[in-house]
């Protein structure tokens, strides 16, 4: 299990509209501004790229222009970690990362 300090992509606008702002990407989990209130430990599916993972939601913070939330990966493959760990790797060389809730339990 990879920790929170391996390379990320921070405070950068990765996704913008109903899906959320996301301004956080690790191999780990993710953070992002999201219009609508999810509860705590509630299961969302987050798409990076062409890449869905299952998330949990560790904690939903109020904000005055909607609500900040923060994710954690689930049960994600080895596969998948590479293509992940591969994306944030691609990102810091220019190539274009899109993210986004594409579906909420």
């Amino acid at each position: 299990m990879k920790d929170r300090s391996s390379e990320r992509i921070e405070y950068i606008t990765l996704g913008d509209s109903e899906s959320g702002t996301f301004f956080d990407l690790s191999a780990t989990g993710a953070g992002c501004h999201f219009a609508k209130r999810l509860e705590k430990d509630s299961i969302v599916s987050v798409k990076v790229n062409d890449l869905v993972l299952k998330a949990k939601v560790v904690y939903c913070q109020e904000r005055r222009d909607g609500y900040r939330l923060g994710l954690q990966f689930l049960n994600v493959s080895d596969e998948q970690q590479k293509t992940l760990d591969d994306c944030i790797a691609k990102f810091s060389r220019g190539v274009s990362v899109t993210c986004g809730i594409v579906d909420r339990s």
